[in-house]
């Protein structure tokens, strides 16, 4: 078995009728309903007379399928950023994720959420949250901390004021501490591969990078979001997938309460949406 110092490196790295709001909303006594497209950072809960689904804040679990383009890009990073051999591992420690999470939820939890709109496959759309388990532990530094989860995604400050640095300083100490014992996917770990893997996506991401610069007006996901009420018709255009008609429709239907108001919008339907939901956001007022 190789030494785990050998491999040890620093990885810096609304539903209708729900209005959004800038602020985290408490809902406790939440239960987790069974669902096909459920997994370790994406699932589906029964919330008082509502049902949610929910992404998690900070991680990002294995995927547990093979099935989209979209998928399989994922479980070629995945497969990097933790230094697998064999891409089936992957999906293998995603199971294992999910399975984690209904043990882990077993019991009602409480949701904190302000509603942010969660790229994904879901039709009804999905919401960004924090999830405190019934005994008050967060389900994302618990995943982190068995092994079934990389620091990566979404952040903000967290339900008790914590700043979105020092949440990522707790995450990244309880990575390397799964790293170190080995636990979960980090056991199927190979310590050169991860080396040269991760030295390949760096590369990759360069070369994206210069391409990116390379197309001239276009908006990278890196960009801060615009904000759907003010962003001009030619920042609109430089969204991927914008031009000038569906720019004039988006002025034209202003204001919106939501992002997935964008659904009313003629010739934006949910595919549409999901692609350009993340360059929008819709600041508070």
């Amino acid at each position: 078995m190789k030494s785990p110092a050998g491999f040890l490196l620093s990885i810096l790295v609304c539903v209708p009728l729900i209005p959004c709001a800038a602020e985290l909303e408490t809902v406790e006594d939440a239960v987790l309903i069974e669902a096909d497209m459920n997994d370790g950072d994406s699932f589906r809960v029964k919330a008082g007379d509502r049902e949610l689904h929910l992404r998690l804040y900070f991680v990002d679990c294995p995927e547990t399928d093979f099935g989209s383009a979209a998928e399989l890009e994922r479980i070629r990073d995945q497969q990097h950023h933790f230094g697998l051999e064999d891409p089936h591992d992957v999906v293998r420690y995603g199971e294992r994720a999910t399975d984690y999470v209904k043990t882990v939820l077993a019991e009602p939890f409480s949701v904190h959420t302000s509603y942010a709109w969660a790229p994904g496959r879901s039709a009804g759309g999905r919401y960004y949250a924090f999830v405190e388990t019934h005994d008050g532990r967060d389900l994302g530094h618990l995943l982190v901390e068995a092994g079934l989860a990389r620091v990566h995604g979404k952040t903000r400050p967290a339900p008790d004021g914590r700043s979105s640095r020092q949440v990522l300083e707790e995450l990244d100490d309880l990575r390397t501490l799964a790293m170190l014992k080995r636990t979960g996917i980090w056991e199927a770990t190979n310590p050169e591969l991860l080396v040269e893997m991760r030295r390949n996506s760096r590369k990759a991401a360069a070369e994206l990078d210069a391409f990116k610069e390379q197309v001239a007006g276009t908006r990278s996901r890196d960009d801060a979001p615009l904000d759907l009420n003010r962003a001009t018709d030619a920042q609109l255009q430089r969204i991927p997938g914008i031009g000038p008609v569906s720019a004039a429709k988006i002025i034209a239907g202003r204001p919106y309460r939501r992002v997935e108001d964008l659904l009313k919008i003629p010739g934006i339907g949910p595919k549409r949406l999901e692609a350009i939901a993340p360059y929008l956001t819709l600041d508070a007022e």
